[in-house]
């Protein structure tokens, strides 16, 4: 029996809507331990770890959707608003989101490859696999009536018994998959991409603008989710490491950029702009960290994105606090300038209103944004699709969290497409800049045997 198979996307036009949660323990500890078995059973699915936090969730199955476009994005809080006018709130589990999703980079060529995605989607889950002091519980949603009828119903019983099931069959079997290299753009086209971007921005027509880098591998050999998120929560404790299949094609990243967090009336962001290689030791560390914040270039680039965030975060916030020195993050093969925002909204949350007005930022698009977009057309020519959008869930009460979809790859059958970009400004040098996509194209290919 298939969870996908049990879809019902509820519809609100139905009288007196409750949305409940029912909660039943699961066998093991990690939520990344079930991945693979979900995947067999389920056409449709979001993983998300953020594992300083210790906070996972598998969301499967769609109890209740949303879709629209990048253009219409801010319709999305009218549509939130419209459900929960409808429908009214029964038990529900603390902190647990009860909406996620994604929204695509909005770019202006649009490629197949991207096909199964939605330009933006959020679902209530029909399950939500959690974790909660090293214990593993599932979270069943329902849209009804009546929640006695839900706890005596057939249909609930069999269902609990599919997830229960999934978990008893997990195994922690270990990837051995391969990967070759089928595709890249050579250096010399990347350096005439490279001097276009600094002759534009000589000319004054952009002050920055971010070069991506589309990398093609062909998989082969066992591939193993559970493996995978092993590697990426182990190394990269400090990101988002998230997962998303939409029908046979996966997207997944392990993102270190916050794009946004709402805590009922306080909102956090941060500019993440400005890179160097990770040092061979302590010393070696701290020597790049200074280099880094005593770098023109870098503390530019980084500058152009806590300007942007500034100023389009004054109307939705006030007393708006940005630290007055760069951060140094750092994950385990780069270094980043990071600069932390903060402020309490001026009003109750409106996700999309506020994420619209930033997104995408500087760091991952350019300045100004649409002649950045136009020029990405030709400079990059190909879909980013999700890569550098955004990932995330939220839920009624005023919580959410967003993060932008970068460090990623898309999977499609044997198939694996790897993303990494860099921000270019007057001082950039072709070479360097090559470097650092190297560098961020590493946390994907280094989960595979061979790193070519």
């Amino acid at each position: 029996m298939n969870i996908s198979e049990q879809n019902i996307l509820t519809d609100l036009t139905k009288d007196d809507l409750i949305f409940h949660q029912i909660v039943f323990p699961l066998e093991g500890k990690k939520v990344s331990d079930l991945i693979d078995a979900v995947d067999k059973n389920s056409d449709s699915f979001v993983y998300y770890s953020k594992p300083f936090s210790d906070t996972e969730y598998l969301a499967i199955g769609k109890l209740f959707q949303i879709e629209n476009s990048i253009e219409n994005l801010l319709e999305l809080d009218q549509l939130i608003l419209n459900f929960r006018e409808n429908v009214s709130a029964g038990d529900l589990i603390e902190g647990l989101p009860i909406f996620f999703g994604y929204v695509k980079f909005p770019s202006t060529v649009k490629e197949k490859m991207w096909t199964n995605f939605k330009e933006v989607f959020w679902f209530i889950p029909q399950f939500i696999i959690f974790n909660r002091e090293n214990k593993l519980y599932c979270a069943q949603n329902f849209l009804s009536s009546s929640l006695q009828d839900d706890l005596n119903s057939k249909h609930t019983t069999e269902s609990q018994k599919l997830i229960k099931d999934i978990a008893h069959l997990t195994l922690n079997k270990k990837s051995s998959a391969t990967i070759e290299k089928i595709s890249d753009i050579d250096f010399e086209n990347w350096k005439k991409k490279v001097v276009k971007a600094v002759n534009e921005i000589k000319e004054n027509k952009l002050q920055k603008i971010v070069l991506a880098r589309k990398v093609d591998y062909k998989i082969s050999g066992n591939f193993l989710w559970n493996d995978v998120f092993d590697k990426l929560n182990s190394e990269y404790p400090d990101c988002l490491n998230f997962l998303i299949k939409s029908h046979q094609d996966y997207f997944f990243g392990s993102s270190p950029e916050l794009l946004g967090k709402f805590e009922k009336d306080f909102f956090r962001t941060e500019a993440l702009a400005g890179s160097i290689n990770r040092g061979s030791n302590e010393y070696e560390d701290s020597d790049l960290a200074l280099l880094l914040s005593a770098s023109k270039k870098n503390k530019k680039e980084h500058d152009i994105v806590i300007d942007h965030l500034r100023d389009n975060l004054q109307r939705h916030l006030i007393e708006i606090e940005i630290d007055e020195t760069p951060l140094i993050k750092r994950l385990k093969n780069i270094q980043h300038l990071q600069t932390k925002i903060s402020g309490r909204l001026k009003e109750s949350p409106k996700y999309f209103q506020l994420i619209n007005s930033i997104f995408p930022t500087p760091a991952i698009c350019g300045i100004p944004t649409r002649q950045s977009l136009n020029e990405l057309k030709t400079l990059e020519g190909f879909d980013r699709g999700l890569y550098s959008g955004i990932v995330g869930s939220f839920n009624l009460s005023g919580d959410a969290e967003f993060f932008v979809a970068i460090r990623s790859a898309l999977v499609s059958e044997n198939k694996l497409t790897a993303f990494a970009g860099c921000g270019i400004v007057e001082e950039s040098n072709p070479v360097e800049e090559y470097t650092e996509t190297d560098l961020k194209l590493q946390p994907i290919i280094s989960l595979f045997s061979n790193e070519d």
